[in-house]
């Protein structure tokens, strides 16, 4: 895992980096009471570098399995000589839920860079995707949507000040309001209140604008499939917090922020015949703080879910 730290350049800037990525864990209460930790979890250290971490083959008792995976998290200095680059990489294959959802390969991957001098970076979500998904073997039509945060805001302003990054969540969000037979539950899970993420800091969205073929009722992301459950597809939520610069040398022009980018690419709540609990698949969350801070305390590992 930490074998291929020292591979890429580190940054003297003071720049501090944040990123952790696992892929899989669960929480069963029927037919079995079984708690499953964060497999193969990555976390990078505040001065950057490269972790790893395979995931072995995993099976509980016929209620889910998968084969295998890794994760990775990098960070490191930009191509030019400037800013910084933070990638967070979930991948795992063979995936199996109660012989009713399965997915050749499911990939999470979000790449963050901070230009020098800037405190909001650009994202991209490359690499993401679904490789054969299927439900109750039915193969399932994916409309992805990884441009939902678009570029970068212009003049370093916040994603949250950026009326396009509202438009296309609100456009995502109006897609599932109309749907026909919305059940309540739904209705009320889906108001986009962009006031409201403003002032709690934190916007919900997802990758997927839909699907089509899929058994039961689809809302946008969401399938709800009787005797199984709820499956939620490629969950983003975006959240920032102010941070302390601390002493500088003249007064900040804008408030800052650190932002966290985290993506959940299958959520399965199970309420049917067959299990009750909650599975995840494929967890990344890069982060960091741009503009040069005095240098952060001594790198100290993550500890619990983020989930």
């Amino acid at each position: 895992m930490a074998a291929l730290a020292n591979e890429l350049p580190m940054l003297d800037t003071g720049h501090v980096y944040d990123a952790t990525a696992y892929v899989f864990s669960a929480e069963l209460q029927q037919p079995i009471q079984r708690t499953v930790g964060e497999q193969a979890f990555v976390d990078l250290p505040r001065k950057g570098g490269h972790r790893y971490e395979r995931a072995e083959p995993f099976r509980l008792e016929g209620i889910v399995s998968h084969e295998g995976g890794y994760t990775q998290v990098a960070g490191f200095q930009g191509s030019d000589g400037l800013g910084a680059i933070t990638l967070a990489t979930s991948v795992l294959e063979g995936v199996n839920i109660l012989d009713v959802l399965t997915a050749d390969r499911v990939v999470a991957q979000i790449t963050s860079e901070h230009a020098v001098g800037a405190s909001v970076p650009s994202v991209s979500f490359l690499g993401t995707r679904f490789e054969n998904l299927r439900i109750a073997g039915q193969k399932i039509e994916i409309d992805p949507q990884l441009d939902i945060l678009g570029p970068k805001p212009k003049g370093d302003e916040s994603y949250f000040n950026d009326g396009g990054v509202f438009s296309r969540i609100a456009h995502q969000y109006a897609n599932i309001k109309r749907m026909t037979g919305l059940p309540q539950w739904a209705s009320d899970q889906f108001n986009w209140d962009p006031a409201e993420a403003q002032s709690q800091n934190e916007m919900n969205c997802s990758l997927v604008n839909g699907v089509s073929g899929a058994p039961g009722k689809s809302y946008g992301h969401v399938i709800d499939i009787p005797f199984f459950g709820k499956i939620f597809l490629s969950e983003l939520t975006v959240n920032r917090t102010p941070v302390n610069p601390g002493p500088r040398l003249e007064p900040a022009t804008a408030e800052q922020y650190k932002y966290r980018f985290t993506l959940k690419m299958i959520r399965a709540e199970l309420h049917g015949g067959g299990a009750r609990g909650t599975i995840r698949c494929l967890y990344t969350d890069p982060n960091g703080t741009g503009h040069p801070w005095p240098p952060p305390p001594p790198d100290e590992r993550k500890s619990g879910s983020k989930a």
